[in-house]
């Protein structure tokens, strides 16, 4: 697997969890969960820096 594969993937596990556990009427549950969602979205943002960049072919 490549790197922004498994970035885009822990990125988007991480996201999920986050709006999982911000759900709980907790305080400390929903400061956690907003943490957790935003890392895992800056996660999968960042993914994108590794995709391969076209290369030019000439003909």
């Amino acid at each position: 697997m490549t790197k922004s594969i498994i970035m885009f993937s822990t990125g988007l596990l991480m996201f999920m969890a986050g709006m999982y556990i911000s759900t709980y009427l907790s305080t400390f549950a929903v400061a956690v969960g907003t943490a957790l969602a935003v890392a895992g979205g800056w996660f999968m943002g960042s993914s994108s820096f590794f995709l391969l960049k076209p290369t030019k072919k000439s003909n």
